[in-house]
C-alpha cells in the first residue's frame, strides 16, 4: 500500500481556493466553489495518461484516485505479459455472436438455444454485462423462473445454454469474449423421476390407433420410436439414401451423440422397405410447408393419437425412446449393447434401464424361490453291505 505525507486529511481540509497538493501521480485541488477535484497524472510505460477522477461533492476520495493508477499499472502489466482483456458485451450481445459462431461451425441445437435465449434468458440478464455476470444472477434467474412455472429440468437445460456460451467466450480459439476460465454454473436440483414407458399392450394399441390416423406419416413415426429409440429430431431427418435395409442400420449423421449407425429390427426393416416405395424425395418424412423439406414437429398427431389409443397424456414422443430401452434391459440386453443402440453418451443415462431390468429378474428369482416346491424326500430303507452283512 502506497505511504502519503502529503495527501493527508488535515492538509486537505487547510487548502486554500485554487491551491492543490499532488503526491504519488494523485492530484487534489481546491476550487473556487470550495470543492475539491481528484485528478491522476502519471508516466507509464512512458506514456502519459492524465485524468479527471472526480470532485469531492460527488463522493469521490483519494481511495478512487489510487484505484485509478492502480488499474493503469494492471493494464500495462496485462499488455506485457500479453493477457487479453474482457470485451464489453452485453449478455444478450454475446448470445448473438454464440448464435452466430454455432451456424457458423456446425454447432448442435441451435434452434432450441436460440428458443431458450430469446424467449427466457434475453428478458432477465440481457442487459447485463458479460464480465460482470455472477453466480448470484443465475441463483437469481433459477429462482424467478421457477416461479414462472419452469420445471427443474427446464431451468437446467437454459442454464446449460449460459455454461456452453461462457466456455467458448473464455476459448481463445472461439468467441475470444472472456479472459481465463468461466465460472461453473449453478444447476438447480432435479427431483428423482422414473422412466415412463409403454407396456407391450399399450405399445399395440398405440401402432393401432396411428395407422387410423389421417396423418400419413404418425404411423411410421411411432414404429421407428418404438423399435430404435431414435430422438424426436433425429427421426424427422432421415433421408431416404440414410436407410440400409441389408444391414439393418439408418445411418444417423446429426445426432445428440455425433454420428452414429443406429440399429433396427427385422420388422422395422421390412416395414420401412416398403414405406419408402411410396414416397418421392429425399425425405422419409417429407413436408411442404417447412422449409428444410422435412417434418420438423410430430406432437399435433402424436398426441391425437394417444387420446385415440386411451393412453395417459403424459406419453410424448420422447417416452418411445424411454419404452425401447426399458424392453431391451428386460430382454436382458447388456450396457454397452444398449448404449449404442440409444447412441446415448453417458453410461450412467443407460443403466437407470439396466438396473430396473436386473431388479426385475432379481425379483422374479426371488419369486420363484418362494414357490418353488420343497423336494420329496424318500423314505424307503436303504440296503447298504453292512445291512446285508448282519442280515446274512
Amino acid at each position: 500500500m502506497t505511504a502519503f505525507a502529503k495527501l493527508t486529511r488535515p492538509a486537505l481540509r487547510s487548502l486554500k481556493a485554487g491551491a492543490s497538493i499532488s503526491e504519488h501521480g494523485i492530484t487534489f485541488t481546491r476550487l473556487p466553489n470550495g470543492d475539491g477535484r481528484w485528478s491522476v497524472n502519471v508516466m507509464i510505460n512512458r506514456v502519459r495518461h492524465h485524468r479527471v477522477v472526480g470532485n469531492e461533492s460527488e463522493g469521490f476520495t483519494r481511495t478512487q484516485a489510487e484505484e485509478v493508477v492502480a488499474g493503469l499499472k494492471a493494464a500495462k502489466r496485462e499488455r506485457a505479459l500479453g493477457i487479453r482483456r474482457a470485451r464489453a458485451v452485453s449478455f444478450k450481445q454475446a448470445g448473438e455472436l454464440y448464435l452466430s459462431h454455432l451456424e457458423a461451425t456446425g454447432g448442435k441445437d441451435v434452434d432450441k438455444k436460440r428458443e431458450r435465449l430469446t424467449l427466457h434468458l434475453y428478458p432477465h440478464l440481457g442487459g447485463v454485462q458479460l464480465q460482470a455476470l455472477t453466480v448470484t444472477d443465475l441463483k437469481r434467474y433459477a429462482t424467478v423462473r421457477a416461479k414462472e412455472g419452469a420445471s427443474p429440468g427446464t431451468i437446467n437445460r437454459e442454464l446449460a445454454v449460459v455454461s456452453h456460451l461462457l466456455s467458448l467466450a473464455a476459448n481463445p480459439e472461439e468467441l475470444k469474449l472472456l479472459p481465463g476460465l468461466p465460472y461453473r454454473v449453478p444447476r438447480v436440483k432435479e427431483p428423482e423421476s422414473k422412466p415412463v414407458y409403454l407396456r407391450p399392450t399399450e405399445a399395440a394399441a398405440l401402432l393401432k390407433a396411428a395407422a387410423n390416423d389421417s396423418n400419413e406419416h404418425v404411423f411410421a413415426f411411432c414404429m421407428i420410436g418404438l423399435h430404435t429409440g431414435m430422438r424426436l429430431s433425429a427421426v424427422l431427418r432421415i433421408r431416404l439414401d440414410e436407410l440400409d435395409f441389408d444391414r439393418r442400420v439408418v445411418w444417423v449423421d446429426r445426432d445428440k451423440a455425433g454420428e452414429r449407425q443406429q440399429p433396427m429390427t427385422g420388422e422395422l426393416a421390412a416395414f420401412l422397405r416398403q414405406y419408402v416405395g411410396k414416397l418421392d424425395g429425399p425425405w422419409l418424412f417429407p413436408s411442404k410447408r417447412s422449409e428444410s423439406g422435412h417434418a420438423t414437429n410430430m406432437h399435433i398427431a402424436f398426441n391425437r393419437v394417444v387420446a385415440a389409443a386411451k393412453l395417459s397424456r403424459i406419453i410424448t414422443p420422447h417416452k418411445l425412446r424411454h419404452t425401447m430401452a426399458t424392453n431391451a434391459a428386460h430382454a436382458g440386453v447388456d450396457v454397452a449393447t444398449l448404449q449404442a443402440m440409444g447412441g446415448w453418451k453417458s453410461r450412467q443415462m443407460v443403466e437407470r434401464y439396466t438396473h430396473a431390468g436386473s431388479m426385475r429378474e432379481a425379483m422374479d428369482k426371488l419369486e420363484s424361490a418362494y414357490n418353488a416346491k420343497p423336494k420329496r424326500v424318500s423314505r424307503r430303507r436303504t440296503v447298504t453291505p453292512k445291512l446285508q452283512r448282519r442280515s446274512a
